[in-house]
């Protein structure tokens, strides 16, 4: 079916079903971002690098937090970490 614009509505369905898919998958991972906090140093790097801001490292309360839900699992932090004690991990 053809709109006035020239476009097709079973295009439009299949974007907006996609886009919903994607946002309901974001916060419904099966995946997690793991910190071996034995090993963590709390460099910041991690926070540094985080294009949602989901990571926040704390030299002085020495606490590392990170929030699932804000998360996009982009893997940078796991990457960028020094002593390698973030790695992805399975529910």
């Amino acid at each position: 079916m053809r709109h006035r614009g020239g476009h097709s509505s079973i295009g439009l369905e299949l974007g907006m079903h996609l886009f919903t898919e994607f946002l309901m998958s974001s916060h419904k991972s099966r995946w997690r971002i793991g910190n071996d906090i034995q090993r963590c140093t709390l460099c910041g790097r991690c926070q540094a690098v985080c294009p949602v801001n989901a990571i926040t490292v704390s030299v002085h309360n020495k606490t590392w937090t990170l929030n699932n839900r804000r998360c996009t699992q982009c893997l940078g932090c796991v990457i960028r970490c020094p002593p390698s004690c973030l790695t992805q991990v399975k529910l």
